[in-house]
């Protein structure tokens, strides 16, 4: 999965900011990370309970459905998420912290 860092860093001209001075890339960028982290929450949550199989072409149309996500990003979110519960584990496993 990609990283997409965004850096402001020359002052935006006035007539490019709108009422609350963002950009449309930044509103566009604030409301997709919500999505994005209510999504991989849910998945999470059905990856650590270990009573159900997890069926990723389930997923993804769900979190299509749900979400409004393209196959893609639904793909994306779902990588992410595994990613995270089996980082977690295996940090558990060595008994280290992690941040």
């Amino acid at each position: 999965m990609t990283t997409l860092t965004y850096c402001k860093g020359l002052p935006t001209p006035a007539d490019e900011l709108n009422p609350i001075g963002f950009t449309e890339l930044e509103m566009f960028l604030t409301s997709l990370s919500d999505i994005f982290y209510q999504a991989t929450v849910e998945i999470v949550n059905h990856l650590l309970n270990k009573e159900v199989k997890f069926n990723q072409s389930r997923w993804n149309s769900l979190m299509q459905q749900k979400y409004g996500l393209s196959k893609r990003y639904a793909n994306g979110v779902i990588s992410l998420a595994r990613g995270k519960t089996a980082s977690a584990k295996e940090c558990r496993n060595i008994q280290i912290k992690q941040l």
